[in-house]
């Protein structure tokens, strides 16, 4: 859509102004917020053709004009001009992500964290392996005299964890036995590859031992099933319910959230850097006057994701964009070390 210099110029004034204030915007207002503004009845007849454009809208009559969904896309695509982020949001990000020691699939929402509370706003990330992760390690680790730790490790740095208690009939010779199974059948194989019924064939290669040995093959199941390929992850829950109009709002907001897919596809779609997705768009109505800002991280090789924040349309994109491309790029790094880290 091709505007005029003065179009262009009272729509970035008319959402600016709505930004900072959240009152709908009169020409008497935007006569001071417009270099070499001309009269009032001038801008009335360019906010009523921004209108009739559908780029603005008048909430009743006699009142000043909001932007649209449409014009707040407009304005963050064609008007709004790049900002670099501020020193204060640079240093908080860099000192809370020094802080990130664990393994790499709760990376991310660790940073989401930082993300929300630097912003005030909910965040969301996602989490994607581009392949079925390898079983680097099963190992049973003792505890106490009669309990034990089961662990599995995966390639890409992931983690599960039971405790057991051990009957006395768990000799020394059943542990190395395990452990032996183990080696020859679960370590090395992708996560997919651990069915009910592939793992009902290791335990029944251990014979007479089979039947006490059966509890500990099964945790390796169930422990292989809660390893996803895809993540979508929360933070800053309660701040969802300050930026919606009432708790339903929010609960639906929620519910797509814990869908995963619909959030994934739209993540899936932010452009290189900081994109933004607008929920007008997206046909799902809990989002219809939100948005989602967003930028991947990942090497596309091993791993990808996204990290952003659900905010209301009325949000300084100025503000919060730059932060969310410098804590994404910082992830990137981040994670990159961590599964290097893994791989040594």
């Amino acid at each position: 859509m091709e505007l005029s210099p003065r179009k262009r110029a009272v729509l970035a004034a008319v959402i600016r102004a709505y930004i900072e204030t959240g009152e709908p915007v009169g020409s008497k207002l935007l006569t001071g917020l417009i270099d070499n503004a001309p009269s009032s009845a001038t801008l009335r007849n360019e906010m009523s053709e921004l209108c009739e454009l559908g780029l603005l809208e008048q909430p009743h009559t006699s009142a000043g004009r909001v932007p649209t969904s449409n014009g707040f896309k407009f304005y963050v695509d064609s008007l709004m001009q790049p900002a670099q982020i501020t020193a204060s949001a640079k240093n908080f990000i860099d000192s809370r992500l020094s802080d990130i020691y664990c393994d790499p699939e709760q990376i991310p929402a660790l940073a989401g964290k930082i993300l929300s509370d630097l912003t005030g706003l909910p965040a969301i990330t996602c989490y994607v392996a581009e392949k079925a992760a390898e079983i680097r390690k099963t190992e049973l680790i003792p505890v106490s005299n009669h309990s034990a730790m089961l662990l599995l490790i995966t390639s890409d740095g992931r983690a599960r964890s039971r405790i057991f208690r051990l009957g006395l009939g768990f000799t020394t010779e059943l542990y190395k036995r395990f452990k032996e199974i183990c080696f020859e059948a679960i370590n090395g194989r992708p996560v997919t590859e651990l069915t009910k019924a592939y793992m009902q064939s290791v335990a029944a290669s251990a014979g007479i031992d089979s039947f006490i040995l059966m509890p500990l093959f099964t945790a390796v199941f169930e422990m292989a099933g809660e390893i996803e390929s895809r993540s979508v992850n929360l933070s800053g829950e309660s701040c969802l319910y300050n930026i919606c109009a009432d708790e339903d709002t929010a609960q639906r907001i929620l519910t797509l959230v814990k869908r995963r897919d619909p959030i994934l596809m739209m993540l899936n779609d932010i452009p290189d850097g900081v994109g933004v997705v607008f929920g007008s768009d997206t046909g799902y109505k809990e989002l219809k006057t939100d948005t989602v800002i967003a930028a991947k991280f990942g090497d596309n090789k091993n791993y990808r994701g996204a990290i952003g924040v659900i905010a209301p349309n009325r949000i300084s994109y100025e503000q919060v964009m730059p932060s969310i491309e410098y804590i994404s790029r910082r992830l990137t790094d981040i994670m990159s070390a961590a599964l290097k880290d893994m791989e040594e």
